[in-house]
């Protein structure tokens, strides 16, 4: 069931996005991109190759749905999916990591043995016991997005200012009945208070014979609330359909066949003689156990940075974050030709569109990628090498705006790695 639902979502979310034309705005319209600093050579096909391929991974999806050349299926759209995602770091978006991450362990786990064309055609052997190891891997995927999402909030904005909340449900206003509720501060500590301890408590609660069914329906209340309020996309569908895992495995026998006895019986899968740990071949044991670490790692990395991961965003990719800060800024780039001595300014609009600027306004690592683009569209223009620094003013969470980025530092002549960036101003404008 896990694997029919994402494969569902998988087609959805692909068919909506063409028929939305983000295909063209998103990937086709911006003459450059603001790639992941390493990932520049990622670029996307040129029309209507772009197209075919957001198409391709429609028909993938409905191939990981009904189970037909399953683990095909899955690598091909788990390697087209991160493709598109790697293009321009300005679309950046958790569901995104989380489809990744979905995706990969459909490729590594035996998904595929019942309710399936490969089972039913003979390519796979069907089997009508779910092995353990399959069901706590899953779990503890949707166990990593739940608890990591609820430590993120745990932060005196959040709990304390009630922000960026107050922010979001004050903007809100407009809509019918429930609107001129959304603007008291009272509601938005509760729902923050409220977010924390669902995250940080779900999984429990889900875990638990006795909760699960009114924690599931607290899952469904939950994602439809915040998906009305926030338009975040298909997440909530990707987690309502996701944390039916949590139920015990025979669920779906049980529904469509009440009369039916349960399949399980208690048995329990251990590791045996024959390779496998919980019904899992050893080897992609330790792959899971490898990416399981990497899932750890990736969320804490912001400890190595220097200032609040919140203001720097060093950190940020792929570290589940939900939803726990509001920017607004203003960007303004200072070009000089230290050959002839001049100076000038330069808008991001020269190099970006408008949904890209919005983006680099914000984020100190798209500042340092918008400056790279603008130092090349000089050179390109038989300019030369040219300097750019950037003078930027962010405002988070409703605070008056501080400067984010160094306006004394070539930011072009800067390399773009994964090593601090000492441009950014940790603990906003200098005194």
């Amino acid at each position: 069931m896990f694997r029919i639902g994402f494969g569902l979502v998988a087609v959805y979310s692909s068919v909506r996005f063409l028929a939305k034309g983000w295909v063209d705005r998103l990937y086709l319209a911006p003459e450059h991109h603001l790639t992941h600093a390493g990932f520049g050579w990622v670029q996307p096909w040129p029309s209507p190759w772009m197209h075919l391929h957001v198409a391709v991974l429609a028909v993938l999806g409905g191939c990981i749905a009904l189970g037909y050349r399953h683990r095909l299926a899955a690598a091909l759209f788990v390697v087209g999916f991160a493709y598109a995602e790697l293009i321009d770091a300005a679309l950046y978006l958790n569901h995104y990591w989380f489809v990744t991450l979905a995706g990969l362990l459909l490729l590594l786990l035996p998904v595929d043995r019942r309710w399936s064309l490969d089972a039913r055609q003979g390519r796979v052997q069907a089997a009508r016991l779910v092995p353990a190891g399959v069901v706590w891997v899953l779990r503890a995927q949707l166990a990593v997005v739940y608890v990591f999402a609820g430590v993120a909030k745990l932060n005196g904005d959040w709990l304390f200012r009630a922000q960026p909340m107050r922010l979001w449900l004050a903007d809100r206003t407009h809509i019918p009945i429930v609107g001129p509720l959304l603007d008291e501060p009272l509601l938005a500590y509760a729902a923050s208070w409220a977010g924390v301890f669902f995250d940080l408590t779900i999984v429990g609660w889900l875990l638990w014979r006795r909760s699960r069914p009114w924690a599931y329906g607290a899952v469904v209340g939950f994602h439809m609330i915040t998906g009305a309020l926030f338009q975040i996309g298909v997440f909530p569908w990707v987690m309502i359909l996701g944390t039916l895992v949590f139920f015990s495995p025979d669920w779906p026998v049980r529904i469509l066949r009440p009369a039916a006895p349960a399949t399980a019986g208690g048995r329990r899968d251990r590791a045996s003689g024959d390779g496998r740990v919980g019904g899992v071949a050893k080897p992609i044991v330790a792959v899971l156990v490898g990416l399981a670490l990497v899932q750890v790692v990736l969320p804490l990395r912001h400890y190595a940075y220097p200032g609040n991961v919140r203001w720097t965003e060093e950190g940020y990719y792929w570290s589940w974050r939900v939803m726990v800060t509001e920017k607004a800024g203003y960007a303004q780039y200072r070009i000089t030709d230290p050959a002839a001595g001049h100076t000038w300014l330069a808008h991001p609009s020269l190099v970006l569109t408008d949904w890209q600027a919005e983006q680099a306004d914000v984020r100190p690592d798209l500042v340092h990628a918008t400056a790279h683009l603008l130092a090349q569209h000089y050179r390109e223009q038989g300019q030369g090498d040219v300097e750019v620094r950037a003078d930027v003013w962010v405002s988070m969470n409703g605070r008056p705006p501080r400067r984010i980025v160094d306006p004394t530092v070539d930011l072009a002549g800067e390399p773009r790695t994964l090593a601090p960036s000492r441009w950014i101003l940790a603990n906003g404008a200098p005194s």
